[in-house]
């Protein structure tokens, strides 16, 4: 039984399969720069809910808010409601007293639920957002202007001019995208490159376990209320807690990160599962004490299990894309995962209400977002995982790499050891505040400026 859906005078149908953060963002700038543009989001979820707890945002990221005019109902909401954000400070915290490392400006932090209900306040229309539609697979068009039929596990179907892939990091477009690719390439005899394509169907397990939630500030002494009042980062061997508030203070994010030596690339068990808030603490014997009472004090914390995507060799094939976590979902590690499939929305949004955009030249003009978020959000992707590496003191070929737990809590280790790990992070981070937007839109106008004609 087939969705139908109004078109009237709509220059693309665009199914957004995914009504995540990216999902919701890349149909918010369809709206303000594509109004020719149909969208329609496909969520498999009966309702938008945002499992995590908190989300912070960068000077670009928060540009990105400012731009789609949320500025003014997200700042109150946001962590202590400065206008230019809040220090990240980073410490190394596995040890009594901490030791100070350095720095990050202008750092937003918000609830991601709030989040949620502005961008789908703004995105209006009660039929933009289909729910309980869990796509299965989509068959490519039979010509080069023929629709895309989808097909979702309820028996439904739904026909677009472009199938955008926002589902995240078991991604179902990304299933499908790739086990065609190696499809084709096995039909032509390329049996390797077959095998490598099917490999970036599945995501891979990271060897890192989430715990996270929220707590209530009210729930806090003095003194740890005090330190929550800035974001903190605090640097452990084989671990990392970052906390910081949300809804003005009122509440406090905790997220809590142990690896796990010796992982294989699949997690047996649960990706989610609810924890005790001891069964946490435990896992950080011997950190701040500030620290260990706001885990003591989330309610309702949960494991999650993180996984990647591997670095795919492209996020386009004809009229089919790949956005945020189903094209490159990341480790926090840079609090740039929401971030990127902002950019993701951003960028693509550009490139469709560009009037040299057509429905015969679209694989072309999709190849342009391919060129430009492709290397940029992988490099992201790559700087992620490697200040994951510094912030737990397990860094191949570092002098930390063969301290032990104990030898790191004890503070058994020459502290000049601690510059290198403050300068590489500051270095991986630097991207956040040295490039903007506004340097996607000039080179978004450059490509499609030398694009075939119609």
């Amino acid at each position: 039984m087939p969705i139908t859906n109004s078109v009237s005078q709509a220059k693309f149908r665009v199914a957004i399969v995914g009504g995540g953060m990216g999902g919701l963002v890349l149909a918010l700038c369809l709206k303000k720069y594509a109004p020719d543009v149909r969208f329609d989001i496909y969520e498999a979820a009966a309702e938008l809910a945002e499992l995590g707890a908190g989300i912070s945002m960068s000077p670009r990221t928060w540009l990105m808010i400012k731009e789609l005019g949320l500025v003014d109902e997200l700042l109150p909401t946001t962590g202590t409601q400065a206008p230019t954000g809040n220090p990240l400070i980073f410490r190394k915290g596995d040890e009594d007293p901490a030791i100070d490392l350095f720095e990050l400006p202008q750092l937003h932090t918000v609830q991601r639920s709030i989040l949620q209900q502005v961008l789908t306040k703004h995105i209006g229309g009660d039929d933009a957002i289909h729910f309980s539609k869990r796509l299965t697979s989509y068959e490519s068009e039979t010509s080069p202007t023929a629709p895309i039929t989808l097909h979702f596990k309820d028996g439904t179907t739904a026909t677009c001019d472009l199938v955008i892939g926002s589902d995240g990091v078991r991604s179902a477009v990304r299933r499908t995208m790739f086990t065609d690719l190696a499809n084709h390439a096995e039909n032509q005899g390329q049996t390797d490159e077959a095998a490598q394509l099917r490999e970036m169907v599945e995501p891979v397990y990271s060897g890192q376990l989430a715990h996270r939630g929220i707590a209530p500030s009210s729930a806090l002494s003095a003194y740890a209320f005090a330190q929550t009042r800035s974001p903190q980062l605090l640097m452990g061997k084989n671990g990392d807690i970052i906390i910081y508030p949300i809804a003005g203070s009122k509440s406090v994010n905790v997220l809590a990160i142990r690896y796990i030596p010796g992982h294989g690339k699949v997690f047996d068990g649960p990706w989610v599962e609810s924890m005790t808030q001891e069964a946490i603490a435990k896992l950080f014997e011997g950190w701040q004490p500030w620290a260990l009472e706001a885990i003591m004090a989330v309610e309702k914390p949960f494991r999650w299990a993180m996984h990647t995507v591997p670095e795919l060799p492209t996020y386009v094939t004809h009229r089919a894309a790949l956005i945020g976590d189903a094209a490159h979902a990341m480790l926090p590690y840079q609090g740039a995962g929401a971030g990127q499939a902002f950019e993701d929305g951003f960028v693509l949004s550009l490139i469709l209400s560009s009037p040299a955009v057509t429905l015969s030249n679209l694989p072309e003009a999709l190849k342009v977002y391919d060129d430009l978020r492709r290397p940029f959000s992988q490099g992201v992707q790559r700087g992620s995982e490697r200040n994951g590496e510094s912030y737990h003191l397990r860094r191949a070929g570092s002098d930390w790499e063969n301290l032990s737990e104990e030898d790191s809590r004890a503070g058994r280790y020459p502290r000049e050891w601690l510059k290198d790990i403050a300068e590489d992070v500051q270095a991986q981070m630097r991207w956040t505040f040295e490039a903007n937007i506004e340097d996607d839109r000039a080179r978004v106008a450059e490509r499609l400026a030398a694009l075939s004609p119609a």
